[in-house]
């Protein structure tokens, strides 16, 4: 299955290479010359209804030196689309957060005693710019993830604290529960109590990319005690999800500053190929929305932010001239002539879907699907876009 797989990333890697070339900026038939920007649009809903591929979406800002940040764009905010010279697609953002009303009039009394009318005069009405930017993708479903989801070495999760036990003989710990911890604890720091899941190997190499850490509890680190001179590290078990048992680990749970305000969309400036190794739900099959585990990161430059595509080889056709099938449909003769001439008639590999990286490891990454044309599977090969 392994040396099957090898395969198929070898030929993805040949096939992926014309695709890199293959960005020229299309616009959708239908997209609109003039669209204010809504309270919940993000970035790329708006790429969505302008370009045929909303990958390509930071060339749509690129060619209008006035959007020099599109990350600053807010609800209310008119946005028109233009064409260069050239005809090249642009566009403009009408950030002027000012109009004027006939019907919003102060009255001045006119000092001329002989006119004794009342003066109007338009007045200028001013809508406060919204307090947050458009964001580039929505949040909600990655924000619990990228504080919870952890994946770790092996050295890591030796050297991790664990749990010793309770002051009671509890085998299974919730919330409220005190309970004692073998190593040291920074006080100023709150603690996740997860347990060892799933280990994930590089389909490629057969490496172990890492250890899954399931998210069973947080923890308050309460003041240690001492035992015969020795330092006893204590935690409250607080927001229990399962319950906790002895030998579970600690491990301090991401800072939010640790992540971006926005994730600043764009390709990555490498070649990319790799494959997805398994899902955040397990399950087989996914589609918009679901977090994946890749098996590239640091070590193939990915940061998060970064676009990448999700491909899939089509079946293999057995073909010898008569009549075309797939390999497990074939009769007995073509059976025989496949195995003699040693493979089937290799397809076209298909784009399936499209990926944001959120959170970047050293040898694997998490992302988000943003876009499938049809359910994405385990397995699926992703690259550049």
């Amino acid at each position: 299955m392994r040396q099957q797989l090898l395969a198929i990333l070898v030929s993805f890697s040949v096939f992926f290479s014309p695709i890199l070339l293959a960005d020229e900026l299309k616009l959708k038939a239908d997209a609109p010359t003039l669209y204010q920007v809504k309270a919940g649009d993000t970035l790329w809903d708006i790429a969505g209804l302008y370009l045929q591929h909303p990958w390509l979406w930071p060339r749509l800002w690129k060619l209008n030196p006035q959007v020099n940040n599109p990350h600053l764009i807010y609800p209310g905010d008119e946005l028109h689309l233009q064409f260069d010279a050239d005809g090249q697609p642009i566009l403009t953002l009408n950030s002027q957060r000012a109009t004027t009303s006939s019907s919003e009039v102060t009255q001045a009394q006119s000092n001329t005693a002989e006119a004794g009318a009342i003066k109007l005069t338009p007045q200028i009405r001013r809508i406060a710019k919204a307090e947050k930017a458009v964001p580039s993708i929505s949040l909600a479903g990655i924000e619990p993830f990228l504080s919870e989801e952890q994946l770790v070495s092996e050295d890591q999760l030796e050297s991790l604290p664990y749990v010793l036990g309770g002051k009671d003989n509890v085998k299974n710990a919730v919330s409220g529960h005190m309970l004692y911890v073998q190593g040291e604890l920074d006080q100023t720091r709150r603690y996740g109590i997860y347990r060892q899941g799933e280990v994930y190997e590089d389909p490629q190499s057969g490496d172990v990319l890492g250890y899954e850490a399931v998210l069973m509890a947080e923890a308050k680190v309460l003041p240690p005690a001492m035992v015969d001179e020795q330092q006893i590290s204590r935690i409250e078990v607080q927001k229990s999800r399962r319950e906790v048992k002895q030998g579970d680990r600690l491990l301090p749970m991401p800072q939010q500053s640790m992540y971006p305000d926005f994730f600043q969309l764009q390709s990555p400036e490498t070649v990319v190929s790799g494959v997805i190794v398994d899902s955040a739900s397990e399950w087989r099959e996914f589609a918009k929305g679901e977090i994946v585990l890749l098996n590239q990161g640091q070590n193939a430059q990915l940061q998060p932010g970064h676009l990448l595509g999700i491909f899939r080889p089509s079946p293999a056709v057995v073909d010898f001239g008569d009549k075309p099938s797939y390999p497990e449909d074939s009769d007995k003769l073509q059976r025989i002539l496949h195995e003699v001439v040693g493979s089937a008639d290799e397809m076209p590999t298909e784009l399936v879907g499209q990926l944001m990286i959120v959170k970047v490891s050293e040898h694997s990454s998490f992302a988000m699907i943003l876009r499938t044309e049809q359910p994405v599977r385990v397995g699926d090969l992703i690259g550049n876009l």
